[in-house]
C-alpha cells in the first residue's frame, strides 16, 4: 500500500472504513487510483475493444427502436473508457438515422477522459463530470459501468444484520464485521451466513437517469456481469495481471468488481413508472439484432486467412456461452412500452 495514499492516512484517523470508500480510493484517487493510470484493456478487455461487430449490433438495435421512443439525437455513455464503444456508435447511428447527432460522455477518470479527448476529435462530444443532461430525450449506453462502481456489504450473523469493514491489522487490510446502523434491514430478513452487497453511487445514478427519463423520455440500455437472478452472496473481487484475486489484494493496482442486481434495477425502474425488458444474455442479443449476419459480410470481404482467423476469434469472443456470451446481461428501460420479442 502506497504510503501517502488516502487508505494509508485514512487509518491513521479512523479504526476502520466502508468497503465502499476503500474501492473508490482504489480506483479512482487522484493521484494513485487505478482508472486514473490505466487504459482499458491493462488487466481485462471489454466487448467493443474486441470487436466493431458489438458497436454494430447495438446501433442497429437503437435504429430500430428509435421511432418508437420518440427520435433520439442525444446520446449518453456512462464509463465510456478508452472511448471505442462511443466512436463505433457515432460512425453507425450518424449512417443509420441520419440526422444531427450529439454524444455525452460521463468519465469519472481524469487519464481516460484525457485519452478520448486526445484520439476522438471528428464527432460532436461533450464531457460530463456530473449527471446532469439537457431537458431533452436521451438514450443512455452503460456497457461494465455499474459492476465498477463502490458497494458496501452486509453479513448476517446470530445476533443481526453487520456491515463489513475494512481494518488495517498489523500492517494487513482485512475485513471485519461491525454493527450495522447504515442501512435498515427487517429482523426476520435473511439467513446467517446470507450478504447483502448495495451501491450508493448505483442507487444516486439511476435515481437521476430513470428521473430524467420519466420526464423527457428517452432508454437506458445496460451490458453488465451477474447472474439473471442475484444471490445473497459475496461476489467482489479484483483483477490483477489478468488474473482474479481478492479485492483487498493490491491496492491500486487491481480492477475490483462484483456481480450487479438486476432485479434491484428492475424494482427501482418500475418504481419510477419506466419499463423495464430483460435481462437477456449478450449472446441473445447480439444475435437478434444481426451480428451472425455482419460477421458473415465481413468474412466474404477478408483477403487473408489471418484476418479470417482473427475475426473468428472476436465473434466467437464476444458470443461465447462459456465467457461474455452468457455471462454478461443485457436489459433495457424506457419511458414508451415497446413490444421487444426477444427480451
Amino acid at each position: 500500500m502506497k504510503k501517502n495514499s488516502k487508505i494509508f492516512n485514512t487509518f491513521k484517523k479512523s479504526n476502520t472504513f466502508s468497503i465502499s470508500r476503500f474501492i473508490f480510493l482504489c480506483l479512482y484517487e487522484k493521484n494513485y487510483g487505478y482508472y486514473q493510470n490505466n487504459r482499458i484493456g491493462t488487466d481485462f478487455i471489454t466487448a467493443p475493444e474486441i470487436s466493431q461487430l458489438f458497436g454494430e449490433c447495438i446501433s442497429i438495435f437503437i435504429a430500430s427502436i428509435n421511432r418508437k421512443i420518440g427520435n433520439i439525437r442525444d446520446f449518453c455513455e456512462l464509463g465510456p473508457g478508452n472511448g471505442t464503444l462511443i466512436k463505433d456508435l457515432s460512425k453507425n447511428l450518424n449512417k443509420l438515422i441520419k440526422s444531427d447527432l450529439n454524444f455525452y460522455l460521463f468519465e469519472k477518470s481524469n487519464c481516460l477522459s484525457a485519452n478520448i479527448k486526445k484520439n476522438i476529435k471528428e464527432i460532436n462530444i461533450f464531457h460530463l463530470k456530473r449527471l446532469t443532461f439537457p431537458p431533452r430525450p436521451i438514450f443512455f449506453i452503460a456497457n461494465e459501468f455499474f459492476d465498477a462502481l463502490p458497494i458496501n456489504q452486509f453479513e448476517k450473523t446470530s445476533d443481526g444484520w453487520f456491515e463489513r469493514r475494512v481494518d488495517l491489522i498489523q500492517g494487513k487490510l482485512k475485513v471485519i464485521l461491525k454493527k450495522n446502523t447504515f442501512c435498515k434491514f427487517e429482523e426476520n430478513y435473511g439467513k446467517k451466513g446470507d450478504i447483502i452487497e448495495k451501491s450508493p453511487y448505483a442507487d444516486l445514478y439511476l435515481k437521476r437517469i430513470f428521473k430524467h427519463l420519466k420526464k423527457f423520455g428517452g432508454g437506458l440500455l445496460i451490458f453488465d456481469y451477474g447472474p439473471l437472478k442475484k444471490k445473497k452472496i459475496d461476489t467482489l473481487q479484483s483483477i490483477f495481471k489478468k488474473k482474479k484475486s481478492f479485492f483487498l489484494n493490491n491496492p491500486y493496482e487491481s480492477d475490483i468488481t462484483y456481480h450487479v442486481d438486476f432485479e434491484k434495477i428492475k424494482q427501482m425502474a418500475k418504481h419510477s413508472g419506466l419499463f423495464f425488458y430483460g435481462p437477456i444474455t449478450q449472446k441473445k442479443f447480439l444475435f437478434f439484432n444481426g451480428i451472425n449476419e455482419r460477421f458473415l459480410e465481413l468474412s466474404r470481404s477478408l483477403q487473408s486467412k489471418n484476418q479470417l482467423q482473427i475475426l473468428n476469434s472476436q465473434f466467437t469472443r464476444l458470443i461465447d456461452a462459456r465467457g461474455m456470451g452468457n455471462l454478461i446481461k443485457c436489459l433495457l428501460v424506457t419511458k414508451k412500452k415497446m413490444k421487444l420479442n426477444y427480451f
